[in-house]
């Protein structure tokens, strides 16, 4: 992080010698986007616009999607594929033409919006003359893959996102369009470039595939060598939906042999799916799910149509791409950041219990042994979850639900997935659920103590049998996962209650993690203070040194019942208020201030020893006993004798 925080500031640092003086810092500037500043400052690009200013009409804009009809039929399904599972995760997708032209874009719908400020939108274009350095018109002008991160955009709207884009060239290597994902810079992932160079390859392949098939559909021979130079399963059909070509992939994914195959009807090769004939004529297919229930184990996967028209635009058949489902969803994972965020060096504290609950964490992420998390709200236990999952050695990504933040009704279908058509509402294509996502990975069931008794009886036939049917199906699908739960519920007392399965209980805790709350751990405060405020300042853009001592007094002295998630906000809220570069008393919220500020008694002064001997004195002949008489003076009996042997006194003097 403290590497990263530096290359930071010293790519901000040269970005602005760029802007005020012209001067590059070859050391920290990568050559390609050294260049490329160059060439904005030569274009006279404004790098305090606020926005892309250049856009196409509504009429120029469909007039270029006219002209680029193949690449964005091809294109659209892997943009579809990849923007259905990137939903919320903070990412967009877009295709853009040779000269920057925006034409399809789709992603997080929030992201979308945030980014619709800077005028990333349909039409827009954002070559190096109108948006600086940036993955699409960078990309364009070097004709190679590029990732733009943070401050090496020259624009500085740009500065808190990043960006990968690669080229899409046609079998005569003239470039056809620019392939990109954007997001917070925050979220960036070296494997984002690689992805999205795959998919651009793949559309490459799809359009070579195209075009080839076109020029050689009566000339077999040839078109078989294209189909088996395609790393995907595919079938090619004629008009009445019977198999003319197949890859030894699409065999081996069917189980059957080519005789078998070739002139047979799609539907009895794939019965599960009447519908698909009308589907894929009618140009629908792209990304149905399709279920192969003649192998063992079943196989789901993805397809992706291309139809076939003559020049007269009469249809005459299609080609199909075959993709299973866990190549997709690894992918699709890698993509939109569906993994671990935190090791174990994130875990900040030197209190004892911590650094014990630290110790076992670390034992049991070198097995795939269930673990149970127990601990209040805010104290990290996801966290915890995250860090098991990143040193394990399990290759899947890292999925986690809240079981008490979904409703009961949608619960089943987000656990379990669900069929095409399952239920009003459900998507034509089927979705899979949590389990499936996490295949070979850890899925972390937080707040477990919260779910519904019937769906604890789910759960608990799914870690058993290591299988799942999804909603509305009827075949199951092996899974590998491993599973955290994590709870600040007493189990035990909600299996007393009967409002928690006993047996459930002990098949997820098999090993039992405790975090303790902060108030029991206020040594570490100071710390944990440190350590947030990084990434609170890097998060605000702010550069906020520390807390006076005053401030961090009063932040050891409270209970806080939010634990560290109740920190962070009183912190974040600090750097915000913030006059100078430390957070003092007054950047701290009233009800943590006013409470250390409640007025208390000054203690009094202690009576001198001729005082206190005609105290004792006094309360010795007015009670009865020796017993009333130490109470009456606040004190034990035997500090009382002993008072009375320092001053010489007796009981027995004082009461003649």
């Amino acid at each position: 992080m403290r590497k990263t925080d530096e290359r930071k500031r010293g790519l901000h640092q040269a970005w602005e010698d760029f802007i005020n003086r012209g001067v590059i810092d070859e050391d920290v500037v990568r050559p390609e986007i050294a260049r490329s500043w160059r060439r904005c400052r030569k274009l006279d690009v404004d790098p305090m616009v606020g926005q892309v200013m250049a856009a196409l009409s509504p009429a120029e804009l469909e007039l270029t999607k006219k002209k680029r009809e193949l690449l964005l039929n091809t294109a659209r399904p892997y943009v579809k594929l990849l923007s259905d599972y990137a939903v919320k995760s903070g990412f967009t997708v877009f295709l853009a033409d040779p000269k920057g032209t925006v034409l399809i874009l789709d992603g997080d719908r929030a992201e979308i919006e945030r980014q619709s400020r800077v005028n990333l939108r349909e039409g827009a274009i954002w070559s190096e003359r109108y948006a600086g350095t940036n993955a699409v018109g960078t990309s364009i002008f070097t004709k190679s893959p590029l990732q733009v991160v943070g401050e090496e955009h020259y624009c500085a709207f740009q500065h808190r996102i990043t960006c990968s884009g690669a080229p899409i060239c046609g079998p005569d290597g003239a470039l056809v369009g620019i392939l990109s994902m954007s997001g917070n810079s925050e979220h960036v992932n070296i494997h984002t470039l690689g992805m999205v160079v795959a998919c651009a390859q793949a559309i490459e392949n799809q359009i070579m595939l195209i075009e080839t098939m076109e020029e050689l559909r009566n000339r077999n021979l040839l078109m078989n060598a294209t189909l088996e130079s395609v790393p995907n399963a595919l079938i090619a059909i004629d008009k009445g939906g019977r198999v003319t070509q197949v890859n030894s992939l699409g065999l081996k994914m069917l189980n059957r042999g080519v005789e078998d195959v070739i002139g047979e009807k799609l539907p009895r090769l794939i019965p599960g799916k009447p519908d698909l004939l009308s589907l894929i004529e009618s140009g629908c297919a792209d990304g149905v799910e399709i279920l192969l229930e003649n192998i063992d184990p079943v196989v789901r996967c993805n397809i992706s149509s291309n139809e076939i028209y003559d020049h007269r635009g009469h249809y005459h058949g299609a080609v199909l791409l075959f993709n299973k489902r866990e190549q997709v969803v690894k992918l699709v994972n890698q993509i939109t950041g569906a993994h671990s965020k935190f090791g174990f060096d994130a875990l900040v504290g030197e209190e004892p219990s911590y650094l014990e609950a630290k110790r076992v964490a670390k034992e049991v992420s070198k097995t795939n042994a269930s673990v149970l998390l127990l601990g209040e709200s805010g104290t990290g236990k996801e966290m915890f979850a995250q860090a098991i999952h990143e040193q394990s050695a399990r290759e899947g990504p890292f999925i986690a639900i809240n079981c008490a933040a979904i409703p009961r009704s949608l619960m089943e279908s987000e656990l379990f997935g669900y069929e095409a058509s399952a239920f009003t509402g459900a998507s034509r294509n089927g979705r899979p659920g949590k389990f499936e996502l996490a295949h070979k990975g850890t899925l972390l069931l937080d707040e477990i103590g919260d779910m519904p008794l019937d769906l604890q009886a789910a759960i608990l036939r799914v870690l058993q049998e290591r299988e799942v049917v999804r909603i509305g199906g009827h075949k199951s699908l092996p899974i590998d996962v491993r599973i955290i739960a994590s709870t600040n519920c007493d189990l035990r007392r909600k299996i007393r209650e009967k409002t928690f399965r006993e047996d459930l209980y002990y098949r997820i805790n098999v090993v039992t993690i405790k975090i303790s709350p902060l108030r029991q751990r206020k040594s570490d405060i100071t710390l944990l203070s440190s350590a947030l405020l990084h990434g609170i300042n890097r998060r605000m853009n702010k550069a906020v040194v520390g807390i006076t001592d005053e401030a961090l007094a009063i932040l050891r002295d409270h209970d806080w019942p939010g634990n560290v998630r109740e920190l962070e906000n009183v912190l974040e809220r600090g750097v915000v208020l913030a006059r100078d570069n430390y957070i003092g008393v007054e950047d701290l919220p009233d009800y943590i201030v006013s409470k250390r500020e409640e007025p208390r008694e000054e203690p009094a002064e202690p009576p001198s020893d001729d005082d206190e001997k005609d105290i004792i004195e006094d309360a010795v002949k007015k009670n009865r006993t020796m017993a009333l008489a130490a109470k009456s003076l606040g004190m034990s009996r035997s500090t009382l004798y002993r008072k009375l042997k320092k001053y010489g006194q007796s009981r027995t003097a004082l009461l003649k």
